[in-house]
């Protein structure tokens, strides 16, 4: 599979991948779309070396992706091979007053999934 990596200095690499097979709880998706937002275009022109949500180093860009499940791993319920999917990359506590709304990126919790 192809995917693109942003080591920084302004550029942008397609390299190929191995498909990986999804374990537990996971599932493979076959890319159709993927957004590229703000994070994504400053990792284009700063090579990241930390820690966080933009630290890009040998792994594939993008955070924002759509597309269709290809395999399903081990104990995945509710998906099935086909379904049309997008992936919201923003993971709550759940419990404090913005997720219930549907608002996690709002989550203040020091608990808040990682």
């Amino acid at each position: 599979m192809r995917g693109a990596i942003l080591p920084g200095d302004e550029r942008v690499e397609i390299r190929e991948f191995p498909v990986p097979e999804p374990g537990h709880g996971q599932v493979l998706i076959s890319m159709k779309a993927l957004g590229l937002c703000g994070s994504d275009l400053r990792a284009i022109y700063h090579e990241h070396r930390g820690s966080g949500a933009e630290r890009y180093q040998n792994v594939i860009a993008g955070h924002e992706p759509a597309g269709q499940i290809e395999a399903i791993g081990p104990d995945v319920r509710g998906f099935e091979a086909g379904d049309r999917v997008v992936v919201y990359h923003i993971a709550g506590c759940g419990r404090c007053d913005e997720c219930p709304e549907g608002f996690m990126i709002g989550c203040a919790s020091p608990e808040r999934a990682a």
